[in-house]
């Protein structure tokens, strides 16, 4: 459980450090002007992309079984949408 967390916050921050002017803007400017169905697991979207690299990571490091690959791209992106809550929370107070 604690992998899902730090994979999903990971690539939670990689999208999140896209926006406005932040360190991944150049990455995101360059994704954006690809089609929908490539730009959104490329980082565009960040369920989307959590998705993506949660499939790949369990696909390459684990032993493969539909029921707990399902589990863990689920969980990833459900860790990735309580991050997103608690970062727009957190980016209100500022």
């Amino acid at each position: 459980m604690i992998e899902i967390l730090k994979i999903s916050l990971i690539t939670y921050m990689f999208c999140a450090l896209g926006r406005g002017g932040l360190i991944f803007s150049p990455y995101q400017k360059l994704i954006v002007k690809l089609p929908d169905w490539v730009s959104w697991p490329l980082g565009a979207c960040f369920k989307c992309f959590t998705g993506q690299v949660m499939l790949w990571w369990f696909v390459f490091t684990k032993e493969f079984e539909i029921i707990e690959l399902l589990f863990f791209i689920s969980a990833g992106i459900l860790c990735s949408m309580v991050w997103n809550k608690l970062y727009t929370y957190l980016d209100e107070d500022r």
